[in-house]
């Protein structure tokens, strides 16, 4: 099956000015997603880009970046949707042909496992009832919400507010979903599904995966992780270097 890698990098950060291209450990920050897509030995990996700044750096790292996407995909409100539908459109135009499968790797997440994206892949590519799969990372439920009177509240209506501590174990398991998708290509452009379709595995990965960066404190985190010598073996683990 046609297997293909999408990195969405857009230029217009206004939380982290240009985040998809900061400098770490001596290489900007979307070379980490390039070379970790390359390590999959897979048909491509594509930057999606409306900066041709980012397109030449997607090309120095060796990722195709045959357009600069359109406006719609662009915007502070453009979703992996919008993204998936740029690509479709102009994919062909450039004589790329759609492939079976769509890999999304976010710049601002380093961290990943080759090992767990070959299973996702195994997964739809063995059992056509699957849609998508995701790689996620534990989560915690004890989680709250200062609401408009400034008070603390707990999120969930079990937290017991009489006890000075909620054991994690008497909450159900909670994931974070947003580190990593497969899914198939023809899902929500011949369905009309959601983006990641109605039947969603799930691979569970180590927490530093769920390391996103959108904001400065993250960025010196993930720059401390990384540039770290000797590096920790948890990071040489879930890092590709370009």
């Amino acid at each position: 099956m046609l297997t293909y890698a999408f990195v969405p990098a857009r230029a217009g950060s206004k939380g982290l000015p240009d985040k998809n291209i900061l400098p770490i450990g001596g290489h900007p920050l979307l070379a980490y997603a390039i070379a970790f897509g390359r390590a999959l030995n897979i048909d491509r990996v594509i930057v999606s880009t409306d900066s041709e700044r980012y397109a030449e750096i997607a090309r120095r790292y060796g990722a195709d970046c045959p357009y600069l996407r359109g406006a719609r995909a662009s915007g502070d409100t453009a979703m992996e949707e919008d993204i998936l539908a740029d690509l479709a459109e102009n994919l062909p135009r450039h004589g790329i042909p759609m492939p079976d499968i769509w890999i999304r790797l976010k710049p601002t997440n380093p961290f990943r496992s080759v090992d767990s994206v070959h299973a996702a892949l195994d997964h739809l590519r063995t059992s056509p009832e699957i849609d998508s799969v995701r790689i996620v990372s534990q989560s915690d439920a004890r989680v709250c919400v200062i609401n408009r009177d400034g008070w603390l509240e707990p999120l969930l209506e079990s937290w017991d507010r009489g006890r000075s501590v909620m054991r994690r174990s008497e909450f159900q398991d909670v994931f974070s979903p947003f580190n990593l998708d497969v899914l198939r290509h023809n899902l929500w452009l011949e369905r009309g599904a959601a983006y990641m379709g109605q039947r969603i595995r799930a691979i569970v990965e180590n927490k530093i995966t769920g390391l996103d960066i959108n904001d400065r404190d993250d960025f010196e985190i993930v720059k401390a992780l990384i540039e770290t010598k000797p590096r920790p073996s948890i990071v040489a683990r879930y890092l590709i270097d370009p």
